[in-house]
């Protein structure tokens, strides 16, 4: 996975090592179900995990941000263009969602 320096929020915190680590969402989440101590995960995955309980939350804070990485290529194609504007909008309803900020759009199935 490629590491970026935003996302070492640990650094930040003063700690150097931690004994359980993933890049991935759902492996964090599944050690800190799985008793792997205190995690730090994203607010929108905690609808899936109700037995996870919520600590530090005035204490600690962390932002951060998502990115949709495109070829400069595909500035030049509308129909690609509307395609990443239609996910981006298409994840930040669905975040919001599931962090309880906005209650969920009728369905017209």
């Amino acid at each position: 996975m490629i590491f970026y320096p935003d996302l070492d929020f640990l650094t930040k915190l003063g700690i150097d090592r931690v004994q359980l680590a993933s890049n991935l969402v759902a492996v964090q989440l599944g050690m800190v179900r799985e008793g792997g101590g205190v995690g730090i995960t994203h607010d929108f995955i905690l609808p899936f995990a109700p037995e996870v309980r919520r600590v530090l939350t005035d204490t600690l804070s962390i932002t951060r941000s998502f990115y949709l990485v495109r070829h400069e290529g595909d500035a030049r194609v509308e129909r690609f263009h509307r395609v990443a504007e239609e996910l981006a909008q298409g994840i930040r309803d669905e975040v919001a969602r599931l962090e309880g900020l906005v209650p969920p759009k009728a369905s017209h199935l």
